[in-house]
């Protein structure tokens, strides 16, 4: 009215308080605990999920280490952090993989995530596993003969050494069983009878065994001892 003044605040501000709970930030997992990635397939994309809520901006780091892959010759190693904007419930990273021409068999990668940020919660997995899956083939095992088909000892010769031979490949551990059976021979009196295993590392192409000859003072000829593999 006239000759009124404003006093100071002319202006305030209502401020209506919130009665509802502020809505739930979230957790952060991998979408799953494991992955596949075929050896010659370039790239892996990692899904991670945002569950349970969305409200608010949030973030988690990332990181990947070697299980049974070797980062720099298997996949190139990653870390970083992943940023979900309000509303957002997934974000991707991609891990490189690089391809040889080696055999290895399937190799793994550990995945894991860590501090999130934002209000939002670890959830569950927050590790996972990328397996790189073989695309060279097997190279050959291999198989296990004896190196003759046929031996000879002189009875006062005590020991005879059997060679088993690892032919058309070398790949891998294989094993053989071994054993002996009488001939015209006689396990106790013209040898000692043998059985047991052979084992073969990875590379390996040859293993022996013994069979110990049993000298007497009796004329009997030539005798045979029959030796055989199997399994």
């Amino acid at each position: 009215t006239v000759g009124a003044t404003l006093g100071s605040p002319a202006t305030a501000v209502l401020t209506i308080a919130e009665a509802e709970p502020v809505p739930p930030a979230g957790s952060l997992q991998f979408s799953a605990p494991s992955y596949t990635v075929a050896e010659n397939g370039v790239t892996a994309t990692i899904t991670v999920a945002r569950v349970g809520g969305s409200f608010g901006t949030v973030g988690v780091n990332y990181t990947s280490s070697d299980g049974t892959a070797n980062a720099g010759s298997d996949y190139t190693a990653v870390s970083g952090s992943l940023s979900f904007a309000e509303g957002v419930t997934s974000q991707t990273f991609t891990i490189d993989i690089i391809n040889d021409a080696d055999y290895e068999g399937d190799e793994t990668v550990n995945l894991a995530l860590s501090d999130p940020t934002g209000g939002a919660s670890p959830g569950a997995p927050t590790s996972a596993v990328l397996t790189i899956v073989e695309d060279d083939p097997a190279p050959p095992v291999g198989s296990l003969q004896f190196s003759a088909p046929t031996y000879t000892v002189r009875e006062n010769d005590v020991t005879e050494t059997i060679t088993v031979a690892r032919v058309g490949g070398s790949f891998g551990t294989v094993e053989v069983d071994y054993a002996s059976s009488d001939g015209t021979a006689s396990a106790g009196s013209d040898y000692t009878s043998v059985s047991g295993s052979l084992s073969f590392a990875d590379g390996v192409t040859s293993q022996t065994f013994i069979v110990d000859i049993l000298d007497d003072a009796d004329y009997e000829g030539d005798e045979t001892v029959n030796l055989s593999l199997s399994n």
